[in-house]
């Protein structure tokens, strides 16, 4: 196994393993937007290392941002970098694929001299989990609507972090309003969207979709990264199908 740094739309080509492991999940429709994405954001708001094996094919990533370009729902610390999202291929997780790739994110922000690294873990087992970053040496320093703020010190103990207050509007028309911020960085949320897009397609004007770019403007103004908000309510949580986003809209009717 070996480390790559992701600088390239090649490279980007080859993202997301968690969308190509076998079984190949539902979501998979998603990956052209997440890729299309991350070229766009290369550089700007999104880092990336991928692990791949002996074939070249990407087995594993971490993708991050430096603080101050990170998109995230927090006003942070100079000096710090922000994880979005880690996966290694179950097979190589036993053959120590996992613990090379943070490794080796560590080494590199430690010798450019990251205070420490910050990620938001998860109460589920399968995604991001808190539990196993606890393991690993990061600690909890906020918890907010299910979610853990937790962060691993390099060259300091502790940072100062300011979660942003959720502001999502209420429409006041007739038709639903589906409100899409961002959403296009994980194949799981850019499934959803697409499945948004089809549903409201079908249901013609009894829906009004808006979507909004993430962009460090739009996290200050509603205090969110991504998310699907119907009539100003979060829906989902993980992966969805056409049927869920439908009778979640058919609800509000």
């Amino acid at each position: 196994m070996k480390i790559q740094r992701v600088q390239s739309a090649a490279d980007i080509q080859k993202a997301y393993p968690c969308s190509t492991e076998d079984p190949i999940p539902f979501w998979e429709d998603g990956l052209p937007l997440c890729r299309e994405w991350f070229i766009a954001n290369l550089g700007k708001h999104i880092e990336g290392l991928h692990l791949e094996d002996e074939t070249g094919c990407v087995i594993g990533h971490i993708y991050w941002a430096p603080g101050d370009q990170a998109l995230a729902p927090y006003r942070l610390e100079e000096g710090v970098a922000y994880i979005y999202c880690e996966w290694v291929q179950e097979h190589y997780r036993s053959q120590g694929g996992a613990h090379l790739l943070f490794q080796e994110l560590v080494d590199q922000l430690r010798n450019k001299g990251y205070k420490g690294i910050l990620v938001d873990g998860t109460d589920f087992e399968g995604y991001m989990y808190y539990g196993h970053l606890l393991k690993r040496g990061f600690h909890v320093i906020h918890e907010h609507e299910g979610s853990r703020l937790m962060y691993y010190p390099l060259r300091q103990a502790s940072v100062e972090v300011k979660p942003l207050p959720t502001r999502i509007p209420k429409p006041g028309g007739t038709a639903v309003e589906v409100l899409v911020i961002g959403a296009h960085f994980c194949p799981v949320g850019a499934s959803a969207v697409l499945a948004v897009r089809k549903v409201a397609q079908e249901l013609g004007d009894k829906v009004v979709v808006k979507e909004i770019s993430t962009s460090q403007e739009t996290i200050a103004r509603y205090g969110v990264v991504d998310g699907i908000f119907i009539n100003g309510k979060a829906k989902f949580f993980g992966p969805v199908s056409e049927a869920q986003v439908r009778q979640a809209i058919e609800e509000e009717l």
